[in-house]
């Protein structure tokens, strides 16, 4: 037994604690951000297409021991369509009045290597909810929960819309979003993973009668079309400068 333990504690020396054990990465600070997600959607009169949806953002980590605290401020929305015919536009303002969010999140040991896991986060936007995870969202354009979320005069968010080149118009709507990542890829200057999200959207009005009606949005089932992809920079780097230099910084 005495033999038994001398050549453990040898081994400790020699060897090291079991990696699980080991001080984890140092992640925080600044971090450019991208997140896609695609999902199968049902546009106006063209039908079922696929849809991504480009989200670029400005990362702030803190960090306690494995513990995170992770501001998102948005830079950036796009989308692409599988159909030419079908086009979404952000207007800057929805960009601009979409919040910073802070998430928390940890890292977590998991044999060989460490990874980032944000538990599922829930954001609801146009709409004042008392519990945004499980209330009901409006769907009377006159309900007082409802506000001009991204102040240009109409409810809720209002995005663009263009459909076989002359259905165009804007759509006022509500949203319900959340998302939870987990990292696959994870060093102390670039963080990649997948996203696990769901949506919920209301049309509450329209510019043009023609795309005033309800949309399904479902997550594509590949997983692996759903993701994200983080690189360290440089602290006086701006959302401006992400945008610009986005694809040399997500470039894989």
């Amino acid at each position: 037994m005495r033999r038994w333990f001398s050549l453990l504690v040898l081994g400790v020396l020699v060897m090291g604690w079991p990696s699980s054990s080991a001080q984890p990465p140092d992640i925080s600070g600044p971090w450019a951000h991208l997140q896609v997600t695609s999902s199968i959607t049902n546009a106006p009169v063209l039908g079922t297409i696929n849809l991504k949806t480009i989200t670029t953002l400005r990362l702030e980590v803190t960090q306690q021991g494995s513990e995170l605290s992770i501001v998102f401020e948005p830079c950036a929305v796009e989308s692409e369509s599988s159909s030419p015919f079908f086009k979404v536009i952000f207007p800057e303002a929805f960009v601009k009045y979409m919040g910073i969010d802070t998430k928390p999140a940890r890292l977590e040991f998991k044999e060989p290597s460490w990874q980032l896991f944000q538990p599922r986060y829930t954001i609801v936007r146009g709409v004042r909810l008392q519990d945004p995870e499980k209330d009901p969202l409006p769907t009377d354009p006159n309900d007082p929960r409802i506000f001009d979320q991204d102040k240009d005069g109409k409810p809720g968010m209002t995005i663009r819309v263009s459909v076989l080149g002359f259905i165009e118009g804007e759509i006022y709507i509500i949203q319900r979003d959340w998302n939870s990542l987990r990292s696959t890829t994870l060093n102390t200057m670039i963080i990649d993973g997948l996203i696990e999200w769901g949506s919920e959207q209301v049309v509450i009005g329209a510019s043009n009668p023609l795309l005033a009606g309800q949309s399904e949005n479902i997550p594509d089932p590949k997983k692996e079309n759903s993701y994200f992809r983080t690189t360290r920079i440089e602290p006086n780097t701006t959302c401006e400068q992400i945008v610009k230099n986005r694809d040399k910084l997500f470039a894989r």
